[in-house]
């Protein structure tokens, strides 16, 4: 399990933080001028702060170590190669473009093909069909931590089968690579 540390997590998304702050800082000045609206202003700000925090653990804790490489570095692209087969069987890979802000990560810069760990957790957005999962959201490891042993203990635990179906993949992409997720 990756021990997640948020300001290092919080050097990549900021956002994180800041809408929550905007918030309080909201709900402070409104007690001024309206108390009980601006206490619940605060108030929500603060669990919703609370509860993003356990969703990032739960992310790390319950999210499974996959294999990802930098697409594009400027674009801050990474790839990452999934099983979408949500019963077991027959696999159905696809390959996820995603916008990850690894120029704020730890190791920072990256060139293209740059191997990075990411752990990963899958959706189902269709209520229809069970049998799929429809997204992932891979988090690259380097945004959870600053510790190095910890990155290249993550990138080194992922087999070099996967390592090599995720290049494979990644090499019958059309180009320019663009955000989305691709069957392979």
């Amino acid at each position: 399990m990756i021990k997640i540390d948020f300001r290092v997590l919080l050097k990549c998304y900021p956002g994180e933080v800041l809408f929550y702050a905007i918030g309080v800082i909201v709900g402070i000045a409104l007690l001024t001028v309206y108390p009980a609206f601006g206490g619940i202003v605060v108030g929500i700000s603060l669990v919703a702060g609370f509860m993003n925090v356990y969703t990032w653990k739960g992310h790390f804790a319950g999210g499974a170590l996959m294999p990802a490489v930098v697409v594009n570095p400027d674009k801050n692209l990474i790839a990452v190669l999934a099983d979408m087969n949500a019963q077991g069987g027959r696999p159905y890979l696809m390959l996820k473009i995603a916008k990850r802000p690894i120029k704020s990560a730890t190791g920072a810069p990256f060139k293209k093909g740059s191997k990075l760990a990411t752990v990963t957790t899958f959706h189902n957005t269709n209520l229809v069909d069970k049998k799929r999962w429809t997204d992932i959201n891979p988090i690259v490891v380097n945004c959870a931590t600053g510790n190095r042993k910890t990155i290249k203990r993550a990138i080194n635990a992922i087999d070099e089968e996967e390592w090599d179906d995720l290049m494979r993949a990644v090499k019958r992409m059309k180009q320019p690579m663009k955000p989305g997720i691709y069957p392979v």
